[in-house]
């Protein structure tokens, strides 16, 4: 489960960040989970939702924003792929399934921190 090392780094970073602010509470952390990213959601939040508890950030939200694939292919068309990261989607310009590009979905990053 590398959710719960994401999770940790992800606090890590908020943490940090909070105390450049002179917060000492997290109330909020959003992040943006790409189709690609290997990343299980429901995993990364119950994962940060475990490290939270009991410590000064308990009760923080885990907002996770989900980056739809968006490829673009070797014609030049930008589109979004919805069946899956395994599937070889085909560009709905030339039908061509091979050579596409990754624009988004794979980035796994802190988007927001709130604190107190």
């Amino acid at each position: 489960m590398h959710e719960l090392a994401l999770a940790q780094g992800m606090l890590d970073i908020a943490t940090e960040e909070l105390s450049r602010h002179n917060c000492k509470r997290l109330t909020l952390l959003r992040v943006n989970v790409g189709a690609m990213s290997g990343v299980v959601p429901e995993c990364l939040d119950f994962a940060f939702s475990s490290l939270v508890q009991g410590t000064v950030h308990e009760g923080a939200r885990l907002e996770i924003v989900k980056i739809p694939l968006k490829l673009k292919c070797i014609c030049g068309e930008e589109f979004e792929a919805d069946n899956g990261p395994f599937d070889l989607p085909a560009c709905p310009k030339c039908g061509e399934v091979i050579g596409h590009r990754v624009l988004a979905g794979k980035e796994m990053q802190v988007d927001w921190i709130e604190g107190e």
